[in-house]
């Protein structure tokens, strides 16, 4: 898995990140996640209260993109990977919740952080930073 740097796990304590997933047919969704934190070196996690759009695409896929930047300095991150949805009846759900620090909700999602995109207002923006697993080509 890519490793999070200081410089990204700051910018995620100070800045709104937001998740994007696409349905079946390809159709984006992108929105804030006011929970989300970095959970370690490796993954994001965040508590799921909703259960609507972008959580089904994430049942469905297991997919997920997150972003998150500075309007200031005109960069931040885009960090993708593979989705785990974890339930209040699981083990997983109490250790994530505890490590986390989250509250109660309808699931906690771990992230793996496959790849890190740089996001800045320059010919960089874009680019690959950290890869694990192979971008995926076009």
């Amino acid at each position: 898995m890519a490793k999070l740097t200081s410089e990204m796990k700051d910018l995620f304590a100070s800045e709104f990140p937001f998740l994007a997933t696409a349905d079946k047919d390809g159709n984006p969704k992108v929105g804030p996640k006011g929970s989300f934190k970095v959970y370690d070196d490796e993954h994001l996690a965040y508590v799921e209260w909703t259960g609507k759009e972008a959580f089904a695409n994430l049942k469905a896929s297991g997919k997920a993109a997150v972003a998150v930047a500075s309007k200031s300095k005109n960069a931040g991150f885009r960090f993708e990977g593979t989705a785990h949805i974890y339930y209040p009846d699981s083990a997983e759900y109490a250790e994530a919740k505890e490590k986390g620090g989250f509250g109660d909700g309808i699931a906690i999602v771990v992230i793996d952080v496959e790849r890190i995109y740089q996001l800045k207002a320059s010919a960089q923006s874009g680019d690959l930073l950290d890869e694990s697993i192979p971008a995926r080509r076009g």
